[in-house]
């Protein structure tokens, strides 16, 4: 326990003392010399006068004590009565990147993954999350975070645009600086990139941290154009890196796109879900917390936290009490 602001008592207990002397044994030099009043003798020795005054010193006595203590008591509620302590946060060491689809074919999916990826936030408790959307080029939205309050933000504003149409460029951006669309390779390598030690240009052998890494994938994998790199050779490229890919396919035509988009995964030893499954969330996310970590511990962070109610509470009770005696004693 510790004040915030510990000179301010000091300063408070200053202005009294001054006030004081003011009140106290100056003004009352200042204002010798009043009017005598003749044969007032007779007056003041009355049983009622004398009465009378010895009520309205002692209610003069517990107004001032009153005040003294509204004083004392305001002036801890300011100076802040806090507590301190430093706590290390456990998290969680798994990474998750959502691997979103956006181009012209998933226009009427989109809105519908981005629910899914919004049901599956409860399920997590400190794993750290990305988003990643692409069409002919991938866009990272946000990195790697475990602010769930931001996430589920951002989510939900993508979603909105994605329903609205208002601000399509805050998911269209950047998604289209190649030719073509719905490249799906690329967009699955670009995502694996997200983790570190994925990238190319960082170079070395894929690192294993003992990090749990998935990525879940949401695309109808109808391919429009030249790849860079293909979706057999993306599936490798994340498992080279051991991540785990989850397939949400939009696609529930059954054919060959859909087909092929299963096989692959699959054969990558991923894990592949219609977008209609109404189990696939609850899969994905059991799956993803079964997976054996570690918790690791974060930076040391302290704590301040301020507990005015007791001062706050004493102050709402000596207030009516002090107007109760100031408007007895007519102050």
């Amino acid at each position: 326990m510790a004040l915030a602001y510990w000179w301010l008592p000091f300063l408070v207990a200053a202005i009294v003392v001054v006030l004081a002397v003011v009140v106290f044994v100056w003004e009352p030099k200042r204002k010798r010399g009043g009017v005598p009043i003749a044969n007032s003798e007779r007056l003041t020795k009355l049983p009622g006068y004398l009465k009378a005054i010895d009520r309205a010193n002692a209610a003069a006595i517990v107004a001032a004590v009153v005040v003294i203590a509204l004083i004392g008591v305001t002036t801890m509620a300011s100076a802040r009565w806090v507590y301190t302590k430093v706590e290390t946060p456990e998290k969680y060491n798994r990474d998750i990147v959502l691997c979103l689809d956006v181009s012209g074919s998933m226009v009427d999916f989109d809105a519908r993954v981005i629910d899914r990826y919004l049901e599956m936030l409860p399920g997590f408790e400190g794993e750290r999350m990305s988003l990643v959307l692409w069409n002919s080029s991938a866009v990272p939205v946000f990195p790697l975070t475990d602010d769930y309050r931001f996430i589920e933000e951002q989510l939900t504003q993508v979603r909105d645009s994605m329903l609205t149409g208002v601000n399509s460029s805050y998911f269209n951006s950047g998604t289209l600086n190649n030719a073509g669309a719905s490249l799906v390779g690329d967009g699955l390598a670009s995502c694996v990139m997200q983790f570190e030690g994925a990238s190319p240009s960082e170079g070395g052998q894929p690192v294993d941290d003992d990090r749990s890494r998935s990525v879940i994938l949401a695309t109808d994998n109808v391919v429009n154009g030249s790849q860079t790199v293909s979706l057999p050779q993306a599936a490798e490229f994340a498992r080279q890196h051991f991540v785990n890919v989850y397939a949400l396919d939009a696609n529930d035509m059954g054919d060959a796109y859909a087909a092929e988009y299963r096989n692959v995964i699959e054969s990558h030893d991923g894990q592949y879900f219609s977008l209609e499954d109404d189990g696939a969330i609850d899969t994905i996310v059991d799956d993803i917390t079964s997976d054996q970590t570690n918790k690791i511990e974060g930076a040391p962070q302290l704590l301040v936290i301020d507990r005015p109610e007791t001062w706050l509470w004493w102050m709402l009770i000596l207030v009516p009490v002090y107007l109760v005696f100031a408007r007895r004693l007519r102050i």
